[in-house]
């Protein structure tokens, strides 16, 4: 074994050593802990930023021509009608603050896209009230406004199903959140194309 091979070994042994017993002053935490916990920061900061980016991307997207969506989003899958003879739009797979989602697009009949909707979830599991809560601050923070409406859907007819929604505007841009007991879904469409 070569000198700079020892040096590599007695590091890590050190490193190994610093990390696994070392502590840090009264709290007695160790140093092990103090870094893991900067690095869960960092990464949770990371995924807070990109999902932000995402978000921000899906708002410009509609109005914009299929095509181009397709270069934004990572090409997608074409989405059709059963028999093949209308094209719906896109269907997209991306990840949204450590969550996986699905955003599909619908288009006119000449391709542009009128609307984006995030599955945030889509029946694969119960959606919490923290969940809608901090789908809603984000939408809100996104928007910098508070949501315009906020609905309580068919209460009156199933307390089961528990159907609600809410609805932010700014400028030309609608956007929409939908929660039922085991679907969280956020629309993005032109204002003047939504329900007031």
């Amino acid at each position: 074994m070569t000198g700079a091979g020892y040096k590599k070994i007695i590091l890590l042994c050190t490193a190994v050593f610093l990390l696994s017993g070392c502590t840090l002053s009264p709290g007695r935490k160790t140093l092990a802990d103090t870094v893991l916990t900067g690095v869960q920061k960092a990464e949770a900061a990371g995924i807070e930023e990109d999902s932000r980016r995402v978000l921000e991307t899906l708002w410009k997207i509609p109005g914009m021509k299929d095509e181009q969506t397709a270069e934004l989003l990572g090409g997608g899958e074409e989405n059709w009608t059963e028999d093949g003879t209308l094209y719906i739009g896109r269907i997209y797979q991306t990840e949204l603050f450590g969550e996986k989602c699905k955003v599909l697009t619908s288009c006119s009949n000449d391709r542009i896209v009128k609307a984006v909707t995030v599955w945030v979830v889509h029946g694969e599991r119960e959606v919490s009230e923290e969940e809608a809560r901090l789908w809603t601050e984000r939408i809100s923070d996104m928007m910098n406004a508070d949501p315009v409406c906020r609905y309580q859907l068919l209460e009156y007819r199933s307390l089961e199903s528990g159907a609600r929604s809410w609805k932010w505007i700014q400028d030309d841009l609608s956007v929409s959140m939908c929660q039922m007991k085991d679907i969280l879904s956020i629309s993005f469409q032109p204002a003047d194309s939504t329900w007031k």
